[in-house]
């Protein structure tokens, strides 16, 4: 991601300061469709270099490192590295456990600047709807809002994509189909990632943090 591309979608975050979900979730999309559309002009301006920004492992710059990565952040964490082209994937080292995004650095920059936003205003929502409730519907509250939000991100994305001319979008396809397969290559060679368990969570706060984040408001009006 450009620097100044960076810059805007950083200011347009810090704009967003009302405890409002709904306008948050609006800003989160307005920076994702932002980057998208970067990402897209960029491809058809041959300014993107599959030499010039390689995939690589991100174990530079972690999204976090715990003890015990928290799982709703993990179920957003993958919706996001998934709509911007990376994998978000865990690894060990020493007494932690590092969230990491396999990527191009471009990518992974816009992952963590969506990511670390997001993190905050989901952590207010789960407060907000559940004061009293258990850890277990906290983490569950949380694991809902984060699968819908990520859909709806993926949609905001595809509507970029959309607005674009036809003749645009045959050369843009290729592109994409390229650089997914080269990810999915690394991720195969380098990282020999396992298959990951089976979420366990309180169904009933699954449930209404889907219903949560399925009520905000993703674009503004």
């Amino acid at each position: 991601m450009a620097a100044d591309v960076h810059d805007r979608v950083r200011k347009l975050l810090a704009l967003a300061t009302s405890p409002n979900v709904h306008e948050a979730a609006s800003a989160a999309a307005a920076a994702q469709a932002l980057v998208e559309r970067h990402r897209l002009e960029g491809w058809l301006a041959a300014e993107a270099s599959t030499a010039a920004d390689p995939v690589t492992d991100g174990r530079e710059a972690p999204l976090e490192v715990a003890r015990r990565p928290r799982r709703w952040k993990v179920a957003l964490a993958a919706g996001l590295a998934e709509a911007n082209g990376c994998l978000a994937y865990s690894a060990l080292q020493g007494e932690d456990t590092l969230l990491l995004l396999a990527g191009r650095a471009a990518d992974r920059a816009a992952v963590a600047e969506i990511w670390g936003w997001l993190v905050t205003r989901l952590e207010w929502l789960s407060a907000t709807h559940g004061p009293g409730r258990s850890r277990a519907w906290h983490e569950a509250f949380r694991i809902g809002a984060a699968e819908v939000i990520a859909e709806r991100l993926a949609g905001a994305r595809a509507e970029v994509q959309a607005s674009f001319p036809t003749a645009a979008l045959v050369r843009i396809e290729p592109e994409r189909a390229a650089r997914a397969a080269a990810v999915e290559a690394f991720a195969e060679r380098h990282l020999h990632l396992g298959r990951g368990r089976a979420l366990r969570v309180d169904g009933r706060g699954l449930a209404q943090g889907r219903a949560a984040g399925a009520a905000m408001k993703l674009r503004a009006e």
